[in-house]
């Protein structure tokens, strides 16, 4: 029982740190631009490639896990609860560590983004969990 405690816990880490990862980059275009000497435009575009291939890349590691270490156990669901917490620690200490400078402006369109991506990734991991651990007909 403690091994899934564990390995839940560690893929509900991962998913806080996918969605982590994808909202700072797109909280620091700017950041990136100026540090960089790229074009505003070029960075957003390169933000939204390598976001995109995170998705999928992310996709194939988080139902390769799921499928190694839930073996269709119902528990897997745990996941949608348990990812918040871990989200939540990633965003303070990097806020603690790298503070947002103030001239920075975030636009509205980066807002959008940010909050669809977190409402939609509950269902991002329902996807997931659904076709990583199919039930037993016994269950």
């Amino acid at each position: 029982m403690m091994k899934f405690f564990i390995k839940l816990n560690t893929i509900s880490a991962l998913y806080a740190l996918a969605l982590f990862i994808a909202i700072e980059l797109i909280m620091n275009v700017s950041r990136i631009s100026s540090l960089t000497g790229w074009e505003w435009d070029h960075v957003y575009i390169v933000v939204a490639v390598i976001n995109v291939l995170g998705l999928l890349l992310a996709t194939i590691i988080f139902i390769s896990l799921t499928k190694k270490w839930m073996v269709g156990r119902k528990n897997s669901y745990w996941s949608l609860a348990l990812w918040v917490p871990y989200f939540i620690l990633f965003l303070s200490l990097f806020t603690v560590f790298v503070p947002f400078s103030s001239g920075v402006t975030l636009f509205p369109r980066f807002s959008l983004l940010i909050f669809g991506s977190s409402i939609l990734f509950p269902v991002y991991i329902v996807f997931i969990n659904v076709y990583a651990t199919p039930l037993r007909p016994d269950e």
